[in-house]
């Protein structure tokens, strides 16, 4: 296959379950393709490079190296751009994006275009795309744009290799472009023990591997897992914990975590982040995610000799721990009467499979009495119980304690 059917086939497969717009540029900024629903290219080449200068430092980007460069304006709107060579030279740019990866209101749109120097006309034009594209989480964003990369360039990286580029301060400013000026990060020999790093500390995850007190506090003095030299601290802290979530998220994945479960994780725990600005509450959340990956990893691998279908039941539990879980359903499932479902449950797993519903609810539990935004009764309704009361009998016989309890030790840690 040549690059265009390789582009093709991804593009493809990224449609069954996205709708990411994607856009292909030659040096002379001629729109080759696009698979946008918003065909404005004027507006989208004014809205991404702007004048010929901006697009000339996009253009010293992919010279400089050949990984991709993830480029977030100050609206917080995404785009990652992939470079394609031919003998050695620069020829033809592909583009992921815009999107956001949180959602944001017209509202705000309105006003950041409002900072912007633009006519009436292109202002109406602007809103119009900005309000239309998707919100998608770095989690799940992240893994097309390493698709897309070996799609054009048959190479395969991690999302370590990746570069940020990230809007400076907000202030007015004089070009229709919403791309950055900030320089981007590059990898140095100040990485040199990264790699390694990170090895331990996602291969805890990968085999669920308890003992990780040692590999996590290393890492947190060793790493930045590129995103050190570019825009304030709160925006080089942000980047950090989402590129942690997403390498933990695959490293769960490659542990055998089903990705269903693994990307729902890492979108909670992407969602907490955006939510706080000091450096305790995100190293607290980080923390708690490391944790969480590693606990899911461990128990599943303690499960490796239980048979499919109560492995089947187990996952679905874990799928829909928000849910309220019928056992009659679950038998239909993979073939059992519920009466033997419960029995074949049991036999293989010690617990009942009640009791099994109601610890991986706790375990849930634990996670949102973490967010001190939500209250008791909040996370008693998450978690589907009848009751406040009930939920906290529920907690007290697994934990030992009461919620409240639980929560104003796990806040003053």
């Amino acid at each position: 296959m040549d690059i265009s059917e390789r582009v093709d086939y991804f593009l493809e497969l990224m449609s069954c379950s996205q709708n990411i717009g994607y856009w292909c540029f030659d040096m002379d900024r001629k729109l080759l393709r696009s698979t946008s629903p918003y065909q404005d290219e004027k507006t989208f080449v004014r809205l991404v490079f702007g004048d010929e200068a901006t697009f000339a430092k996009v253009k010293a980007l992919g010279e400089a190296m050949r990984t991709p460069v993830i480029s977030y304006n100050d609206i917080d709107l995404c785009s990652a751009f992939v470079f394609e060579y031919t003998d050695a030279a620069l020829y033809r740019l592909h583009i992921l994006g815009p999107l956001y990866q949180s959602d944001i209101t017209v509202d705000s749109i309105e006003k950041e275009l409002d900072r912007h120097y633009m006519s009436s006309r292109f202002r109406r034009r602007a809103l119009n795309m900005l309000a239309g594209q998707p919100v998608l989480s770095a989690t799940r964003f992240w893994p097309y744009v390493q698709m897309l990369h070996f799609a054009v360039n048959e190479e395969k990286i991690g999302i370590e290799a990746f570069r940020f580029a990230t809007a400076k301060e907000k202030k007015p400013q004089k070009k229709n472009s919403l791309v950055s000026d900030e320089p981007v990060h590059e990898r140095s020999s100040d990485h040199a023990g990264v790699y390694q790093t990170q090895q331990e500390l996602f291969g805890k995850i990968e085999r669920g591997d308890l003992n990780y007190a040692s590999a996590l506090n290393h890492a947190v003095s060793k790493a930045s897992y590129g995103a050190q030299n570019f825009g304030n601290p709160n925006e080089k802290a942000y980047t950090y914990a989402i590129k942690f979530i997403t390498l933990s998220v695959a490293a769960a994945i490659r542990g055998g975590l089903s990705p269903v479960i693994a990307y729902s994780v890492g979108d909670y725990y992407e969602t907490q982040i955006a939510s706080v600005k000091s450096t305790a509450e995100r190293k607290h959340i980080l923390d708690t995610m490391y944790a969480d990956f590693i606990n899911r990893v461990h128990k599943l691998k303690k499960r490796a000799d239980i048979s499919k279908p109560i492995q089947v039941c187990c996952d679905y539990i874990d799928m829909h721990i928000y849910d309220t879980i019928e056992l009659e359903r679950l038998g239909k499932m993979i073939g059992y009467t519920k009466y033997y479902l419960s029995r074949k449950f049991k036999q293989e797993m010690g617990m009942s499979i009640w009791d099994y519903i109601n610890e991986r609810k706790v375990e849930e539990a634990k996670v949102l009495l973490a967010d001190p935004t939500l209250t008791i009764q909040d996370v008693s309704d998450k978690l589907n119980y009848c009751s406040r009361s009930y939920f906290s009998e529920v907690f007290e016989s697994v934990t030992g304690m009461w919620p409240s309890n639980y929560r104003a030790i796990e806040l003053k840690m």
